[in-house]
């Protein structure tokens, strides 16, 4: 045979090996009894497509709304939304032979490279990292910084009263795009506690290249695992992730880290031995390797930083959006304190209708929106009375249910009283179902502060401006989704309060 005809052999037995593959899948694979569309049961064509379109989550969600509380979204996986799913693969004391341990595509299979951060690390690493990590982020520890963070917050205030400067100020009617003022506020915070030294971005009024970097990484870091589910073929896919995301994220953060990590290093060794630090790398400089250290800061900066920004945006605008809302929160807060200097990081613990926004907020639009995925057990598990083979993908689909009709009375609307004791209207909701932190020995490590900084960032900025939407403001949910929501700007009018103080 001549070339043409030996290329043309081979593409017919490429073709015949994949429709045969895809026919399996189907009809033969283990978990082919399982509801879902064929296309998904066939291939991960489907499943991939919609992570680069930026609607996954929301595909998987409009599936479980047609299928149930369990929908087969691969070849290999299913995706859930009960409570007992929940329980089952992210709850209890896992061992060695019950673990669902991380899906290996999240941190790219096949990699050769060692895994050296919380987020990643298989089982027993994992333990090991969070007992150095957790007590820099436990409340006590958070109540320490509270002076560190008072600080950034007094100088989002004041940024917010400027009537000049960077385009990110108010313009001359007042209206800004207090999205960025979060991500201001926020990525101030967690480098002066991270390396000693804020960014500066308050103080500036403008983005950081640095802080532009890590977002491009995340969604760099999505593209590729969308590449990597189409294996063998992933390192032809990768070559088309658009350049300007990879440039970005790798010219802005690779020499931000060791540069500060290596004054923190500094920093120690030349302090009274004994005499404690604030920062949070001082928690764990002792118990990481160098390369351990840069990897965690790395991981823990981006995703504490990402969810606390995209909840204080989405928090804003739901509550602009509900003027009842906004009113009760607006009166609770009036009423709670009589100076600003009342507004404390312990007191505002205590705000019930503020606790319930921050939850409804988490709920109508959680940060991470995407499934955690795992792994089921080589053994095999059993997952809402269903067996599930051994190496199954599994995962918990977090807007899916979080916006589920079956566990939720209105789940498309904005309702904080809905987390209220005494409101009976809400008593069907099935609460166990919203698990925004995730549950378990691998919940999130950060919620703690996340939680602090909002409820502290919502209380003081409510004192002091009273806020107001724009006709061009754009609901959160209507935003893509790479792993983490596309940052959008979000216009509010700020114009001072009246306060007592």
């Amino acid at each position: 045979m001549g070339p043409l005809e030996w290329f043309a052999f081979a593409v017919g037995i490429w073709v015949v090996f994949h429709v045969g593959l895809a026919l399996y899948n189907i009809f033969l694979h283990p978990l082919r009894n399982y509801p879902g569309p064929i296309l998904d049961a066939a291939t991960q064509l489907p499943y991939s497509y919609h992570m680069i379109k930026g609607d996954n989550t929301k595909y998987i969600a409009k599936l479980h709304e047609r299928y149930g509380d369990v929908v087969r979204v691969g070849p290999n996986e299913l995706s859930y939304i009960s409570a007992s799913a929940n329980r089952t693969i992210f709850g209890g004391k896992p061992t060695e032979e019950n673990i669902y341990e991380k899906n290996p595509v999240i941190w790219l299979l096949g990699s050769t490279a060692p895994i050296t951060n919380l987020f990643f690390a298989r089982f027993h690493e994992n333990i090991r990292y969070r007992k150095i990590i957790a007590p820099a982020f436990s409340e006590a520890a958070i109540r320490e910084q509270e002076p560190i963070i008072q600080k950034y917050v007094d100088g989002l205030i004041k940024g917010l009263k400027n009537r000049s400067g960077q385009a990110e100020f108010p313009d001359s009617n007042g209206v800004v795009n207090i999205a960025a003022w979060y991500n201001f506020v926020v990525f101030d915070i967690l480098t002066r506690l991270s390396f000693g030294e804020a960014q500066g971005c308050l103080e500036n009024g403008q983005y950081d290249l640095w802080l532009e970097g890590l977002y491009d990484g995340l969604v760099q870091s999505h593209f590729v695992q969308a590449a990597h589910r189409l294996r063998p073929y992933h390192s032809i896919l990768e070559r088309f992730i658009p350049s300007r995301v990879t440039k970005a994220h790798n010219s802005q953060t690779m020499d931000y880290y060791p540069r500060e990590l290596k004054k923190q290093q500094d920093k120690k060794e030349s302090s009274i031995a004994g005499k404690p630090r604030t920062e949070f790398a001082a928690f764990f400089l002792d118990g990481l390797t160098h390369e351990e250290l840069e990897d965690n800061v790395n991981v823990l900066v981006a995703a504490g930083a990402d969810s606390t920004i995209t909840t204080m945006s989405s928090l804003t605008y739901y509550l602009t959006h509900n003027p009842e809302s906004y009113r009760k929160l607006k009166n609770e807060i009036q009423g709670a304190f009589r100076a600003e200097h009342e507004i404390t990081l312990t007191a505002v613990k205590h705000l019930e209708y503020l606790g319930a926004v921050i939850r409804e907020t988490l709920r109508i639009h959680p940060p991470v929106p995407m499934g955690l995925h795992r792994v089921a057990p080589s053994k095999g598990a059993v997952i809402d009375g269903q067996s599930v083979p051994g190496g199954t993908w599994v995962s918990v689909a977090n807007l899916a249910a979080s916006r589920s009709p079956k566990y939720w009375r209105d789940p498309e609307h904005f309702i904080p009283e809905r987390w209220l004791k005494e409101n009976s209207d809400f008593d069907g909701d099935k609460r166990e179902v919203h698990t925004p932190f995730s549950i378990g020995v691998r919940n999130c490590i950060g919620m703690s502060f996340s939680n602090a900084v909002l409820r502290l960032v919502t209380a003081r900025l409510l004192w002091n401006f009273d806020l107001q939407a724009q006709p061009d403001n754009i609901d959160p949910h209507d935003h893509l989704e790479y792993a983490i929501w596309e940052a959008k700007p979000l216009r509010i009018k700020v114009s001072a309060a009246n306060v007592k103080n």
